[in-house]
């Protein structure tokens, strides 16, 4: 999302001059809980016989791409992002020897119910995945609270130039003559995952997502 301008001007002002000026910058942050989730997750299998590797990695991920759908994750929430063959080696007294064939298969997963995203995980390592690269929270439509935070930022530079107009015993016009957007941002919660032998579903908390905007805006003394 770019930034955008505000202007306010007339011919009898010029706001590149600074004197009777009074620049500030407004901050707004709004912190919102997540509804969505992506999990990077796949398969590593090696052989010497590259066939057999990538037979053996082909029936994983379908495995796992079953049993997600068996729990309502449908094929269009499912999507390769990874897919790579290499050889690897082995170095014995400074010669290269061949050692097997590694067939990598990555799938990003979007959860649309983030109460499921431990659900999840368990089924997809249950079903075969053996390398991840953590799990992602989201907001599906982010325009609303980012308008919310550019209010706040707004507001806030409106309070800091009465603030420090008050402490100068004087007084602003009410519109900025120039007010422009100068930075937004999405602070996502991730968290890397491990796998280890569980008893129960993997508790995964998302924590709460921060939009931050930031404005700057120049007022005119009165």
């Amino acid at each position: 999302m770019l930034p955008y301008m505000i202007q306010y001007k007339n011919k009898f002002n010029n706001y590149r001059n600074e004197e009777g000026l009074i620049s500030v910058d407004g901050i707004g942050i709004i912190k919102v809980k997540p509804d969505t989730a992506t999990l990077t997750i796949g398969v590593i299998t090696e052989d010497k016989n590259l066939k057999k590797a990538q037979t053996e990695n082909a029936l994983k991920i379908n495995q796992i791409i079953k049993s997600l759908n068996d729990i309502d994750i449908n094929e269009e929430n499912i999507q390769t992002i990874d897919y790579a063959v290499r050889k690897n080696y082995d170095y014995i007294d400074g010669k290269q020897e061949f050692r097997n064939y590694e067939v990598k298969h990555i799938l990003k997963i979007t959860i649309k119910d983030i109460n499921k995203a431990g659900k999840v995980y368990d089924i997809a390592v249950e079903n075969g995945a053996n390398i991840e690269g953590g799990i992602e929270f989201n907001i599906s439509k982010p325009e609303k609270y980012y308008n919310k935070a550019l209010d706040l930022a707004v507001k806030n530079a409106i309070n800091k130039a009465n603030n420090i107009a008050n402490t100068l015993k004087t007084n602003i016009k009410k519109l900025p003559i120039n007010i422009k957007e100068t930075s937004f941002s999405q602070i996502n919660s991730k968290y890397p995952t491990t796998y280890t032998a569980k008893t129960a579903q993997t508790a995964i908390q998302g924590g709460l997502i921060e939009i931050h905007s930031q404005v700057r805006a120049i007022f005119e003394m009165i």
